[in-house]
């Protein structure tokens, strides 16, 4: 009988953080001693949340999944599309490993993975949303009525998964979540994501001592899921893994480029400075930014003056085109127009706003460190450690893919993922090794 997987993604757990000796991690070192620790495990691009997130449980670049950032633009309302909480009902394109594991006669389940709205493979869900009515119209009745029976308060997971300082008290809420599942009606496959380490990177920076301490704090929430585990008489047949979706990087400035298309006139503002109309827009996804340029007749004329117009502003790093955005793992516009026709990358210490107006954006919260940058930048690659049944125990392996961890975790639970474009990492399952043999 193939072992039960719980994977937990941390939120911005870059592999240097993980490293960190002087942190008081026991249970992730515990994890680390009995069983596999990557050097690290790069993100896709963008390195942002939503898009890493559906390749982990896919297997597939953001191509073919869809998920093309955190936020994009509908070309055909001229409307900003948040995958960023959940707020589409666009789901994943691609299969996941969930409905893999279901489609074998197992069960699934995630507490506030991202990406997960509407997932009917899940057993019971709660996916990551900011807003208190989305979790109350799309989380599992009986699951959430349950919590409620069990006096735990969801009736704040909106407020606290919105405002970073209540961070430590969503993952709480998570964890406790996870614990009821785990003791009512474990599954097969769990997916647990904590945002509070993420967060406080964002608001305090990569090494502050808030960071450090949110990384503490959510080793001490792992270590009563594995608790919980233990006596729901399940740790010694459950594979537990534990990844971020990216690093991070320090940011000292804010890049504005749409404030540069409104003064060049590619981009219209209201009386408050709100875009209301473009023939150019940025979307801001952290590191990175997509740039759609309207469809008329000189649209490849106007393209190429963007990506020489903006090259030259300060904080761009590099403009990529369409082909070098494919070979990045991202569509081509024409067959997927949430793509934009350019992609910017940020230098060093910048990142990109969305705002129109220089007033704006200085009004905006400032952050200390984003990502969303290219994964090349060894800062970005998040940490990974697995350990449980099958599991090569004491292993230290090289870099793992974002792409790599679906197929494992499929092949970890006795399935296949057809569409992923990696197969199964033999080095760090025993178990795999002998299959693949």
């Amino acid at each position: 009988m193939a072992p039960a997987v719980v994977v937990v993604s941390v939120d911005g757990l870059g592999a240097a953080l993980l490293a960190d000796p002087t942190l008081h991690l026991p249970a992730l070192r515990g994890l680390q001693a009995r069983g596999v620790a990557a050097a690290g495990l790069r993100p896709v691009f963008p390195s942002v949340t939503w898009p890493c997130h559906s390749t982990l449980i896919t297997g597939v670049p953001p191509m073919e999944h869809g998920v093309l950032g955190n936020h994009v633009l509908d070309r055909a309302t001229g409307q900003i599309v948040s995958h960023y909480g959940d707020r589409t009902d666009r789901g994943i394109a691609a299969e996941s490993v969930c409905e893999r594991a279901v489609a074998a006669g197992l069960t699934a389940a995630a507490v506030c993975w991202p990406k997960t709205r509407g997932m009917s493979c899940l057993a019971d869900n709660i996916p990551e949303f900011y807003e208190q009515e989305l979790f109350e119209r799309h989380a599992s009745r009986r699951l959430w009525d349950e919590l409620v029976d069990a006096g735990l308060p969801v009736h704040r997971y909106g407020e606290w998964s919105r405002h970073h300082p209540h961070g430590p008290l969503q993952d709480w809420l998570s964890m406790r979540t996870a614990c009821h599942l785990v003791h009512r009606r474990p599954p097969d496959l769990l997916l647990l994501h904590f945002l509070v380490v993420d967060s406080f990177q964002h608001d305090f920076g990569v090494d502050s001592a808030e960071a450090r301490w949110a990384l503490q704090y959510v080793d001490g929430l792992l270590q009563r899921l594995l608790a919980a585990l233990d006596e729901a008489g399940r740790l010694e047949s459950t594979v537990v893994v534990v990844l971020g979706d990216h690093g991070f990087v320090p940011v000292e400035r804010v890049a504005l480029p749409n404030a540069s298309l409104a003064a060049d006139g590619l981009l219209r503002l209201d009386r408050r400075g709100v875009i209301v109309g473009h023939d150019v827009r940025v979307v801001a996804n952290g590191g990175s930014a997509h740039v759609y340029v309207g469809r008329g007749a000189s649209h490849q004329l106007l393209v190429d003056r963007m990506r020489e117009r903006l090259a030259a502003l300060p904080g761009v790093e590099a403009v990529l085109d369409a082909a070098e955005c494919r070979e990045r793992g991202l569509p081509d516009p024409a067959q997927d127009p949430t793509q934009g026709d350019l992609m910017l990358t940020a230098a060093d210490g910048w990142h990109f706003g969305d705002h129109g107006t220089a007033e704006l954006a200085a009004a905006a919260p400032i952050y200390r460190a984003t990502h969303g940058h290219l994964p090349e930048d060894p800062r970005l690659l998040a940490g990974f450690v697995a350990a449980g049944p099958g599991v090569a125990e004491g292993a230290r392996i090289g870099p793992l893919d974002a792409l790599d961890v679906a197929p494992t975790v499929a092949a970890v639970l006795g399935v296949t993922l057809p569409r992923a474009r990696r197969p199964p990492v033999g080095e760090m399952l025993d178990v795999v090794a002998a299959r693949l043999a």
